[in-house]
């Protein structure tokens, strides 16, 4: 992988977390340092999910094209013999872990 690539996804990184922590969700980047070097994700969100992020044309156009209309909130995917993946519009997980978390502060 080459120094350009490795910054641009370190900057798609950044851009999450930054989204993330501007609408209230606990985020941050996951060093290779501090996992010494073993691939453990790269987001932490909320010290309770660990999220993948991938930028650029590694992004098939499918996963956009298979969202019909913007009513449509998850896409299941699943390649042959692979585990079941959901992916999600960002906005539309903001609004849910915001009131999830307004839902859990109302009860303590």
């Amino acid at each position: 992988m080459s120094k350009y690539q490795r910054e641009k996804g370190k900057r798609g990184e950044r851009e999450v977390c930054t989204i993330l922590r501007k609408h209230g969700v606990p985020a941050k980047r996951i060093s290779m340092n501090e996992t010494n070097h073993e691939d453990k994700g790269d987001v932490s969100v909320a010290e309770i999910w660990i999220g993948e992020v991938k930028i650029g044309m590694q992004v098939p156009k499918f996963v956009y094209d298979a969202r019909k209309t913007d009513e449509t909130e998850f896409l299941f995917m699943k390649r042959d013999r692979e585990k079941w993946l959901v992916t999600m519009d960002l906005e539309w997980f903001l609004n849910t872990f915001i009131v999830v978390q307004e839902e859990e502060d109302d009860e303590d």
